[in-house]
């Protein structure tokens, strides 16, 4: 069954069922409902293809592991692919979520960590709707034994929202992680060409997959007639950006993709952090609109 929540004009639609994801946010727009992110009409297609639409929670680990294999404490650990070269985006997408709060404008939901992850612990996540802002949360929560961990979000956002042909976007990120085969090689540097948004710049035809980190304000997406502000509150903030034909996706996480390898070798700064009983691992955000 979807949450709706509303505040204003504002409305979001979750649905538990389908990983707990953000499925729509709907804005006013000259007196309509104007939705900002791109989702299948009927939820259901999220049981085919849960990795596309809405705004999908990643956890307890955001983006990719190479190979789905990765060290911690001398111990080498795998986890579940899915038939892909490197598992990705976490345990929790296309999983059932329970809903443990709930009122008009606030929702809390878990989801359990399933066998595939290494360590008992569970996600948990709370959306906050006012009339001018979404207020999201989400923590990676160990329960006995600490482990590795990171989180973040997954949104898509449509490219033609309140009929713009074209959207800008400022990033304010002063570095990029190179990447070679969709992962990062642990070298950053600033970004520049069709990955440098930080004066901010038309997406147009730039086809962009990378992750940055060093963020220095929020992000801005502007369709002309609407605003899109994005704030992101971690430890070590990392935003990957990924840019096909049909959508954007701007995506807030705690660490860089295959952190957990990364940080094996010695790679400084890519976010990974420890969920501990009691310690979190955690990450918000705020869309506010304009």
């Amino acid at each position: 069954m979807a949450i709706e929540l509303r505040s204003g004009t504002a409305r979001a639609v979750i649905l538990p069922e389908h990983g707990g994801r953000l499925h729509q946010l709907l804005l006013d727009h000259e007196g309509r409902e104007e939705p900002l992110l791109w989702s299948p009409a009927d939820p259901a297609a999220y049981d085919a293809r849960p990795t596309h639409g809405g705004s999908f929670p990643m956890a307890p680990w955001p983006n990719r592991i190479a190979a789905s294999r990765f060290r911690w404490r001398d111990t080498g650990y795998e986890v579940p692919g899915g038939g892909k070269p490197n598992a990705i985006h976490g345990r929790v997408l296309d999983v059932p979520w329970d809903v443990v709060a709930r009122t008009a404008r606030v929702c809390e939901l878990t989801a359990t960590f399933d066998e595939g992850w290494p360590w008992p612990g569970k996600a948990w996540q709370r959306f906050e709707l006012s009339a001018t802002a979404l207020r999201m949360k989400l923590e990676v929560r160990a329960a006995r034994e600490p482990f590795p961990a990171g989180c973040g979000w997954h949104p898509w956002f449509r490219r033609d929202a309140f009929g713009a042909t074209d959207v800008r976007l400022t990033l304010p990120a002063s570095e990029l992680y190179l990447a070679e085969h969709d992962l990062p090689t642990g070298e950053v540097c600033p970004p520049s060409g069709d990955h440098d948004f930080r004066a901010g710049a038309s997406l147009g035809d730039r086809r962009v997959d990378s992750c940055y980190r060093g963020l220095s304000g929020p992000i801005e997406i502007d369709w002309g007639a609407r605003r899109l502000h994005i704030t992101v509150s971690a430890i070590e903030p990392h935003v990957m950006l990924y840019t096909p034909d049909h959508a954007f996706c701007i995506e807030p996480q705690t660490c860089a993709p295959d952190a957990f390898n990364l940080a094996a070798r010695g790679v400084p700064n890519t976010g990974l952090a420890i969920a501990a009983p009691g310690r979190p691992v955690a990450i918000e955000s705020t869309w506010s609109w304009s």
